[in-house]
């Protein structure tokens, strides 16, 4: 166990571990992470604000 785990409980040692473990799962998060901005900033931007 790396130096990481210092001051962080188990459950949350563990779920670290998982994403170093597996690291498809790291880029899945991150594409869903980016796909949910992308989403939310294209629904709140106005109507009618796009430059011709």
């Amino acid at each position: 166990m790396g130096p990481y785990y210092r001051g962080t409980s188990q459950g949350m040692g563990s779920f670290f571990n998982l994403f170093y473990e597996h690291p498809t799962l790291m880029v899945l998060l991150v594409a869903g992470a980016v796909g949910t901005g992308i989403y939310l900033w294209r629904k709140i931007k106005p109507r009618g604000s796009e430059e011709i």
